[in-house]
């Protein structure tokens, strides 16, 4: 059972694990849990290895592009130091676009925001992983495919269509100014950089950073921003301190993106993934002095 509609039928589940059987015969007939489920992914595993099919399949995985450059991309950040999954290969796929990757099932527990806000060294681990992700630069992410994003656009096309009062609309300006003025600040970006994303082993390394479904060229300080929300400011700038690729300016964007992501929910669609009746004064209060 799953948690959202899917049109992976159990026919279709069964073909796709025969053949990641014949691509990793190790895998054996022992039949794969659903370990894992997201808004596009259902994954399902073995012992050592994942089975990630998309949601809609047989239609391949379309969000943002697709994942026609996931494996190479990922291959690269490994090269990097980087603990993204390893062995990647592609089941099956439609024109080119995957519908269904295997790949080296990664094994600990996510972090828990509570233990990374009173461990010191863990902060230093986190800023070694986005020291090594940052470190692709814009055009090098480019050309292996990832896609550019407009990091301001998303919040002016939801204030061109929402009512707010003279006072919380100029607090919302001046908050993208300040983010305008970071235009040229452009790097390889997780885009989704939560704790629950970071995997630990028992002896406390970072041994796993998952869900890269939206990785993006853009700000580094929007990967700083979930973590602003999670661990609150003093953690992030413990990061940012930490971290060698870090501006000046990257903690204050942080807490600006962190503050505007209310003001999507207000906009038309926001109410499907958010929480428009607190919203506007989630906005304010975020946005005060």
């Amino acid at each position: 059972m799953t948690r959202w509609d899917t049109t992976l039928t159990p026919a279709a589940l069964a073909a796709l694990v025969a053949k990641a059987r014949r691509s990793r015969p190790e895998l054996g007939d022992e039949e794969p849990e659903l370990i894992g489920e997201g808004i596009s992914t259902l994954t399902y595993g073995w012992a050592e290895w994942v089975l990630r099919i998309s949601r809609r399949h047989p239609e391949p995985w379309t969000w943002r592009g697709g994942r026609r450059h996931e494996l190479r991309l990922l291959a690269e950040l490994r090269r990097r130091g980087l603990p993204v999954p390893a062995d990647g290969t592609v089941i099956e796929e439609v024109g080119g676009l995957p519908s269904a990757i295997l790949e080296r099932r990664i094994v600990g527990t996510p972090l828990a925001p509570d233990l990374v806000r009173t461990d010191p060294g863990l902060a230093t681990k986190i800023a070694m992983i986005l020291d090594r992700l940052h470190a692709v630069g814009a055009d090098e992410a480019a050309s292996l495919g990832v896609p550019l994003d407009d990091p301001t656009g998303e919040f002016r096309d939801a204030l061109a269509v929402v009512e707010l009062d003279g006072g919380l609309r100029r607090h919302v300006e001046s908050a993208l100014e300040l983010l305008d003025g970071r235009a040229r600040i452009r790097t390889l970006c997780h885009r989704d950089f939560r704790v629950d994303h970071l995997i630990s082993s028992r002896d406390g390394d970072i041994t796993g950073l998952l869900d890269l479904g939206d990785l993006g060229v853009d700000d580094p300080a929007i990967d700083l921003a979930h973590l602003h929300g999670e661990l609150g400011p003093d953690a992030v700038a413990r990061i940012c301190a930490a971290m060698e690729t870090a501006d000046p300016g990257l903690a204050e964007a942080a807490r600006t993106f962190h503050a505007l992501w209310p003001l999507l929910e207000l906009a038309p669609g926001g109410d499907w993934w958010g929480d428009p009746a607190t919203a506007r004064d989630r906005l304010a209060a975020l946005l005060r002095p």
